[in-house]
């Protein structure tokens, strides 16, 4: 281990947290563009500050930080934009101003990812002033779109050289070398039709196709209102949740509507998605094992049900072990809403991902994470979705150590001051031992 690496992270411990609240204020939620743009510049800067080369690539889609020579490439994948806010009702601090309290940095992006992208240069300027030749690149690659459409890696991943091989720090330790599936279905719904009496008129429910909705609302034909609330959580393990959708399908139950086209496709789709295992389409995994390595099983949660006029939007996101295939989730989603009178209106897969224990690189980033942490790597199944599904050889690794509460996509996100010190150590480790030897790590 190389004490001087630590060294400089603590003594850049406020430069860390300073420089985090400053991307943190910007609220570059997905949507918002020219807000994404700004916080990708913000840390571009930072990293030209920190003397590294620092580009735009794809008119902004993408930023590039990168340090060192050689043949081989190592990948630090990260992203800054995040999810919405949510509820702000259930925040106990503003979202979007980083506040430190009792050892813990809150504000959205702080665990996911925007902490872990400036954690990630501080490792980088760590390597950088050991002052010893690099015989590899390293280069921080920043997305844009991660929690929605993934265009801003798909269209890097060809037009520029992929990594040769490297890391996303946007799940959990240890080293999840085989990563979930994800899937986003997006359904519509004819709900036209003309009733008399008290009945149901429209739904709104869900801002993120990849977080279970905390809020949900309803408009009655009096125009009364119903609210409803659950508890937002990452969709990558629904069961952690409430989702609030449900909590107003039951709260619609007791009260005396008529069942139009509406209400009766609510009671369709809260029946089919309660169990979300994925029975309801016919995609329940019968073994949470694949060829003797632990995958977990398919699973899919309700995050968006908007229903408005004579539409209805309905968008389940999967979470697919591995072995299910991209074709057979499509099919079995088009015959559930063809059965239940809608298409499939949009869809969005991405594989699942496994990546062998025995590769070399694997290897440098467990000694790393022992070093640090005084704890045996283990390799292990990453729940979430993450950008190691763009390219082959690419981990999630980090930031969530065993035992932490996972808050991504959750009102108060936050991520303890010690976790993103040991997290930019971890990174500084693993990225001096890679970068100076002058052997392969294919």
């Amino acid at each position: 281990m190389n004490d001087a690496l630590n060294h400089f992270i603590d003594m850049n411990r406020q430069n860390i947290l300073d420089d985090l609240s400053a991307i943190v204020a910007v609220p570059s939620v997905s949507s918002d563009l020219s807000k994404v743009s700004e916080a990708l510049d913000k840390v571009l800067e930072l990293g030209r500050r920190m003397g590294f080369s620092a580009e735009r690539l794809l008119d902004g889609q993408i930023g590039i930080v990168e340090i060192g020579e050689g043949n081989e490439t190592v990948g630090i994948l990260t992203h800054v934009d995040v999810v919405p806010a949510g509820d702000r009702d259930q925040w106990h601090t503003d979202p979007f101003q980083a506040v430190v309290r009792d050892g813990r940095i809150y504000g959205r992006g702080t665990l996911d990812d925007k902490g872990m992208i400036v954690a990630s240069l501080y490792a980088m300027k760590a390597v950088k002033e050991q002052d010893i030749p690099l015989k590899k690149k390293i280069r921080l690659i920043i997305g844009t779109q991660e929690e929605t459409s993934w265009t801003d890696m798909e269209k890097y991943t060809r037009s520029y050289p992929l990594p040769d091989y490297g890391f996303t720090p946007d799940g959990e330790y240890p080293i999840c070398n085989i990563e979930k599936g994800g899937a986003d279905i997006m359904m519509e719904f004819d709900i036209s039709d003309e009733v008399s009496g008290l009945h149901l008129v429209s739904i709104d429910c869900g801002q993120a196709a990849n977080a279970v909705p905390a809020k949900a609302s309803a408009v009655l034909s009096d125009g009364s209102e119903i609210v409803a609330y659950g508890r937002a959580v990452h969709s990558c393990q629904p069961e952690k949740g409430e989702n609030a959708l449900f909590a107003l399908a039951e709260k619609l139950e007791t009260m005396d509507l008529v069942p139009n086209k509406l209400l009766l496709l609510l009671r369709k789709m809260t029946a089919a998605f309660k169990d979300i295992y994925g029975r309801s389409v016919g995609l329940y995994s019968s073994s949470e094992y694949y060829c003797g390595e632990y995958v977990h099983r398919n699973v899919f949660s309700m995050t968006i049900f908007r229903a408005e006029g004579s539409q209805c939007l309905v968008n389940i996101n999967g979470r697919t072990a591995y072995g299910t295939s991209g074709d057979e989730v499509l099919d079995r989603f088009r015959q559930f809403a063809q059965a239940a009178g809608g298409t499939v209106k949009d869809c969005n897969i991405l594989p699942a991902v496994f990546v062998s224990k025995e590769k070399p690189f694997l290897q440098a980033l467990a000694s790393a994470y022992e070093d640090i942490t005084g704890q045996k790597n283990e390799f292990t199944l990453a729940y979430g979705g993450s950008y190691a599904k763009a390219m082959p050889n690419i981990v999630s690794w980090g930031p969530i150590f065993i035992g932490e509460e996972d808050t991504c996509h959750q009102p108060d996100e936050y991520i303890s001051c010690k976790s993103l010190m040991d997290n930019a150590k971890i990174f500084a480790q693993a990225l001096f031992n890679l970068a100076i030897s002058e052997k392969s790590f294919k």
